[in-house]
């Protein structure tokens, strides 16, 4: 795909993951529109990158579309969607109000869906493009997790991209999904800061935002591989998931 001077929109672009996606699509000569919540950081970063920045909470339908209409304004040509917004906060079912719930599926996946319908039209009219969601290693196997509700809505987000790979034939659209592993950002930083030493050297090597950034232009740069599932996790080589058809399971 030819990124320069094509439009990308990233959700939760002034900082951790979505902040190296941002730079290095604007290193690939992208204009990058920044959708987040901290505008302080947000301005910046669309400063750094020669960009905008759009104030939107993606948690709410009004914000998706605000985010996606200051995306599609002319003269851009909307290409790219990282659908990258998301976390979750503490207290977590089931000792959280049941609202919780509701609000962490809406940040972590009902965004990315309203997103991905709205980006449609507008990349099939500029000659397709690509969607690339960020997920979560809570989302992938079969053991607990300390947030249910986060773990189901990074299950849903990897669920979905596979199901919208035959958006390709029909738009032009490629869906991809990461799920990064344990990532260098502020809310890890956060997390790490109230385990005990024994809990911090327990866990996995850390990845930089650069590294999901990498990733992602490894989908972009690849249009076999729409609907694919790459995980990220510190310590070994990224790769995809396997195809797995759940009729023959």
């Amino acid at each position: 795909m030819d990124l320069a001077g094509a439009t990308a929109l990233v959700t939760g672009g002034a900082d951790g993951i979505g902040a190296g996606i941002t730079e290095r699509l604007a290193a690939e000569g992208m204009r990058v529109i920044v959708a987040d919540l901290d505008q302080a950081a947000g301005e910046a970063m669309a400063g750094r990158t020669g960009g905008s920045f759009i104030r939107a909470d993606v948690g709410t339908e009004a914000g998706v579309r605000t985010a996606m209409d200051a995306a599609c304004q002319p003269p851009g040509r909307l290409r790219v969607v990282v659908n990258n917004a998301g976390g979750i906060e503490d207290p977590c079912y089931p000792a959280a109000d049941p609202a919780k719930w509701e609000q962490t599926l809406d940040l972590n996946l009902r965004a990315v869906m309203l997103a991905t319908q709205l980006a449609l039209g507008p990349m099939r009219q500029h000659g397709g493009g690509a969607i690339i969601n960020i997920a979560s290693v809570a989302g992938l196997g079969t053991t607990s997790h300390g947030s249910p509700e986060y773990a189901v809505a990074k299950a849903g987000v990897i669920r979905l991209t596979a199901c919208l790979a035959p958006l390709r034939e029909e738009f032009g659209v490629r869906a991809n999904c990461i799920c990064p592993g344990l990532v260098d950002t502020p809310a890890s930083r956060r997390s790490r800061a109230r385990m005990t030493p024994a809990e911090r050297v327990a866990l996995p090597p850390v990845l930089t935002p650069a590294d999901i950034a990498a990733a992602a232009m490894e989908f972009l740069a690849d249009d076999s591989l729409a609907g694919r599932i790459m995980v990220c996790r510190g310590g070994e080589p990224r790769h995809l998931l396997p195809l797995i058809d759940w009729q023959t399971m």
